[in-house]
């Protein structure tokens, strides 16, 4: 049964969540984040809750999925300032020479 809780001035029922699916979100934000042991703990959480390897691999696929793309975007900003010395594109860069 959900319980009304309150962290960080946000207000919701912990327990709405099944299992497996709870396991799987933690597992992806300690990834995200660099959390080593809070990861593993979660992945034996999401696993005990019935997880499958596909639904383990397409979690670290989104786990993954901020970092490169703030990557991209601060590459193409900074490239794009540089006032067309290079061209920009996915996959295609010059340096004019």
């Amino acid at each position: 049964m959900a319980k009304d809780v309150e962290f960080l001035r946000v207000k919701y029922k912990e327990g709405s969540l099944d299992p497996k699916t709870a396991g799987l979100i933690r597992f992806a934000v300690c990834l995200a984040v660099g959390y080593e042991s809070g990861a593993r703990l979660r992945l034996k959480d999401a696993l005990a809750g019935g997880a499958s390897a596909d639904e383990v691999w397409e979690t670290v696929n989104y786990a993954m999925r901020p970092g490169p793309a703030k990557v991209r975007d601060l590459a193409e900003k900074v490239i794009a300032e540089t006032g067309g010395a290079l061209t920009t594109g996915r996959g295609a860069a010059s340096t004019g020479s």
